[in-house]
């Protein structure tokens, strides 16, 4: 009871804050969007500084290796559309991976213009050695929250992705042509 009660009283309620009549207009701070956006880079410097000197890859690398593990066997740009990155940073990643050995390619019987990316057996081991210390970091950066609150809030983040993609795909279907490329770009 104790975490919730500091929630509440550190920071009162979101919706309050927009239509505030003390007169102190809203900033950006007071976005969901721009928290989410300091916790994904916080979480992100974090891994980094846990992952690389003990692992020797970066961040984007470890994604790379656990998407690939839960996918199995797929194309560039289905591993990048996963991943959250663009094509064009997933392909020098992954090339990359596959020179260290951590990545294997095989033909696309499918295309014969693509390949098909999986884990090699030391990028498997890897990522499962990764996988066990992630756990570990969640639970430090999640440790003011009960189990509970825990469960809630990965389930509140799930339905705002789900919301979020639906609303994406709607600005992205009323998108021009050129506001998509440059989008891409980014």
């Amino acid at each position: 009871m104790r975490n919730r009660d500091q929630l509440n009283e550190n920071s009162g309620d979101y919706f309050d804050k927009r239509h505030d009549k003390s007169g102190k207009e809203p900033d950006i701070r007071d976005l969901f969007s721009f928290q989410l956006q300091r916790l994904a880079g916080l979480s992100t410097r974090i891994a980094a500084l846990s992952i690389r000197p003990k692992y020797g890859i970066t961040p984007r690398e470890w994604r790379v290796l656990a998407v690939l593990k839960y996918l199995g066997e797929v194309p560039l740009q289905e591993l990048a559309k996963h991943s959250g990155l663009l094509k064009s940073q997933m392909s020098r990643t992954v090339s990359g991976m596959i020179d260290r050995g951590y990545i294997a390619r095989t033909a696309n019987p499918e295309d014969g213009r693509s390949i098909l990316l999986k884990l090699s057996p030391e990028g498997l081991a890897l990522s499962r050695s990764i996988l066990d210390d992630s756990f570990e970091r969640n639970e430090e950066m999640l440790a003011t929250l009960s189990h509970a609150e825990q469960q809630i809030l990965l389930e509140l983040l799930r339905r705002v992705t789900r919301t979020s993609s639906k609303y994406y795909h709607e600005l992205r279907s009323a998108a021009s042509q050129s506001d998509l490329r440059s989008i891409d770009e980014e």
